[in-house]
């Protein structure tokens, strides 16, 4: 366990947790040392996916990081579209990582948009979300052009993802419906942690990037998953944000998920019988 039983107060810093325990809750390589060797078969199931799929891609914004991959049906028209925005610590990770929902969403009669953003060691967490905005923004104005329906795009994001995702969703009128996955709701406690040494914000950057502080804004319903291998205080973020959106009748679903770790949960979105797919096509109507 992470807590000692009795703390004292001057070692907390934010609920029982001591500097050393927060740092490790907000660390999920503590709880899934073998990462890299998770993400490294991920990206070759990827591959495979691109291979076998082949993706039209686009740039959706001036900074270099702002493409954006399409994966659509043959034929598609007026089809519900799903943006996927990849994890990795606001620090990691790329659309190329995140190709495998792919198979199960075209298969489902929908498309699905990868993209990928800068991250904060090259700009402010504030930009990263802006330029997530505008890749949603882009894909409701060009749905046409690959057989997608503007009026139904939804929102799906992991880990850093979900957080940028929930970010986006305040005062969106274009997203139908959103996944958050593993996310982190309130900024407050992550940046008490270790990941204040890389993401530099102001007090009140920190309350407008976090959607747990301003769920008035959020007008669509809202998917809310975590897996039972996360570290604990993903796990909070997820149930004390879902308990939140169902007092304001947001809640379209909440969802543990089975899997061994943080990394390994998203990949359940192969698979539309999994816990993760039913909870993602229930949210579209698919």
């Amino acid at each position: 366990m992470l807590r000692p039983a009795m703390p004292n107060d001057s070692d907390r810093v934010f609920l029982d947790y001591t500097k050393e325990q927060l740092d490790q809750a907000y660390d999920q390589l503590v709880w899934a040392p073998h990462r890299d060797a998770i993400q490294a078969e991920i990206r070759k199931d990827c591959e495979a996916v691109r291979k076998a799929m082949p993706s039209r891609t686009e740039r959706y914004g001036r900074s270099e990081m702002q493409l954006l991959d399409i994966f659509a049906p043959k034929g598609a028209s007026k089809v519900p579209v799903l943006v996927y925005l990849h994890g990795g610590a606001w620090l990691r990770g790329s659309r190329l990582d995140v190709a495998y929902p792919a198979p199960a969403v075209v298969g489902k009669g929908a498309a699905l948009v990868v993209a990928d953003f800068d991250n904060v060691a090259t700009v402010p967490l504030p930009a990263m979300i802006a330029q997530c905005r505008e890749a949603v923004a882009w894909t409701a104005r060009n749905a046409a052009s690959f057989g997608g329906d503007p009026d139904r795009i939804y929102l799906a994001g992991h880990s850093s993802g979900a957080h940028l995702a929930s970010c986006v969703l305040l005062g969106n009128d274009t997203v139908k419906g959103a996944l958050l996955i593993s996310g982190m709701y309130d900024l407050h406690a992550p940046l008490l942690s270790a990941r204040s040494k890389y993401v530099k914000i102001t007090p009140e950057e920190l309350d407008a990037a976090s959607a747990m502080r301003h769920l008035g804004r959020i007008r669509c319903p809202v998917a809310v998953a975590w897996s039972v291998g996360d570290s604990p205080e993903f796990r909070r973020h997820g149930q004390v944000f879902a308990a939140a959106l169902e007092g304001m009748g947001r809640l379209a679903s909440r969802t543990e998920v089975f899997s061994p770790n943080h990394f390994e949960e998203p990949r359940q979105l192969a698979d539309p019988n999994s816990a993760l797919g039913r909870a993602l096509f229930s949210l579209m109507g698919l």
